[in-house]
This record gives C-alpha cells, structure tokens and sequence, in this order.
C-alpha cells in the first residue's frame, strides 16, 4: 500500500527500469521503493507497515537538456557514473538502501503522497547545505526576476516604479483576451485576422497570448492539466530563466513573443 505520511525513509528498491514517460516522452528513470525504516526525532525507527510507493525521476528536461539536479541524485543514492542511463535499469540493486524524502503535493484537487528525491543511505539530513558562488548565480538568475515581483520591487536608489506580480487569467486562457500589453506600447494582431507581422519584423505578443500558449503545456507525466498554483510557479521560474534580471512589466511585445514560443520547452516535467 502507499505510505500514508510525509517524512524520510530509508527504502529497499523492488523493481527499477528505464523508459520514456508522459506526453512528452522524457526518459526516466522509475524506481519502486519499499520503505522499511523512518526518521522520527532525528532516529531511525522501524516502518511495521507494509508500504510501497514508485519515483518517477526524469533524466531529461522537455528542452531536450540533461536534468542535472536528478542526475547527481541518482549518482549519489545508486553509486552510478552517470554515463549509460541503462545501467540503472540492468544493475542489481537488490541489496541497496536508499533515503528517500515522501511528501503530499496537490493533484487534480486532491493531496497524493509523491517520492520527492532520493539519497544515499548515509546521507545526513541535519546538513544545512549552503549555496556556493555557482550555486547562489544559478538560484539568482532562475528565481531572482520572481523574487523581486512578489516584492513589488528593489530597494535601488531612485527606483524605477515597479509592478508587483501580475494577475494571471484562470487556465485556460480563452482565446480572446484583449491583446494589450502591460509595460508595452506594442499590440498583437488580434486572434483569426489573419494579418501578419511584416517580412522582417520581429514576432510580437502580449501576456496573455503567452500565458494562454504556455498552460497548454502545463501538463503533468499522464497529459493531466497541472494546478494553478503549479502552473503559475512554472510561469515565473520559466520568466526569470528566459528573462534574468527584468520583471514583468518591463518585458516587451518580443519578449512576450518569445516567452510563447520558447518557453514551454523550458517547464520542467512533473
């Protein structure tokens, strides 16, 4: 049966394979974990109950790139290279422990518990990892534009006015929503005119012409539509990777343009 608790586990592995997974087909590594000891008071006690529960942890992004974060999960918890994501489906790892972090996420309105990473055996969850200079540009350039969003703006001397974050449409976003642009004096043409940009010219959008293109492929590993909240998290990290530095209201009818085009190759799967 499926744990009924969120927390961390030390699990055998039951069954392990790789294959191409959800609407996307993104190869993955699935992993069938049976929790047999649980950290309670920083001790590890015994699980009675006869728990089972599958992880599902992608090896690729929908842009076709590596995702990096797993990948070092895996090396670090299967004592694999990282060189033939197959080894992971033919090594025995009948005999290996693993730690493995299980928490509830919302799904189509309904809480589900969910493997949210795997570690080693002897990983140490008193560890406060701390970010080095890699880590603290990476977490700037992908998070920093949201960061400052929700803050309504920076601290700089004779600041700029900014926008706090926008209100987003309900997803779907129908078709026809007015084609102004927040921040831009640039306008779409509207939807079934059938005009076109002129030869030359750069393609131009407004927000929610982004927005309505960018939920279609909010999607979770079974075509489900994900939640708002998750589709709006994977909005504004997706805006601070294609956009680092600007917020929102600074962006233009070609940055939007380029948020519809690009950037649903840019959500990470779920």
């Amino acid at each position: 049966m499926l744990p009924n608790r969120e927390g961390r586990f030390k699990a055998t592995i039951a069954d392990h394979g790789v294959a191409e997974t959800g609407p996307n087909n993104l190869a993955t590594f699935v992993c069938q974990y049976k929790p047999v000891a649980e950290l309670v008071n920083g001790e590890w006690a015994d699980v009675d109950e006869d728990f089972e529960i599958s992880g599902y942890h992608y090896l690729e992004k929908k842009d076709g790139s590596i995702n990096q974060v797993t990948i070092d999960s895996l090396k670090a918890a299967f004592g694999w290279d990282g060189r033939d994501p197959f080894w992971l489906q033919d090594a025995d790892l009948s005999g290996l422990l693993v730690q493995v972090k299980l928490g509830f996420e919302e799904y189509e309105g309904k809480q589900r518990i969910k493997v949210q990473f795997v570690d080693a055996e002897d990983a140490t969850p008193r560890d406060v990892p701390k970010a080095d200079d890699n880590s603290r540009r990476s977490i700037t350039t992908r998070l920093g534009a949201k960061f400052r969003a929700l803050a309504g703006g920076s601290p700089a001397p004779a600041p700029k006015p900014s926008a706090a974050r926008p209100t987003l449409p309900a997803k779907p976003a129908p078709a026809t929503r007015p084609t102004s642009t927040a921040g831009s004096n640039a306008s779409a043409p509207a939807s079934g005119s059938g005009s076109n940009p002129p030869t030359g010219t750069a393609p131009e959008a407004t927000m929610e012409q982004a927005w309505a293109e960018f939920t279609k492929h909010c999607l979770d590993r079974d075509g489900k539509p994900l939640t708002q909240e998750q589709t709006e998290a994977e909005w504004f990290a997706v805006l601070a990777q294609l956009f680092p530095g600007k917020q929102p209201a600074d962006l233009s009818a070609a940055d939007w343009a380029m948020m519809r085009d690009e950037g649903p190759n840019h959500i990470t799967p779920f």
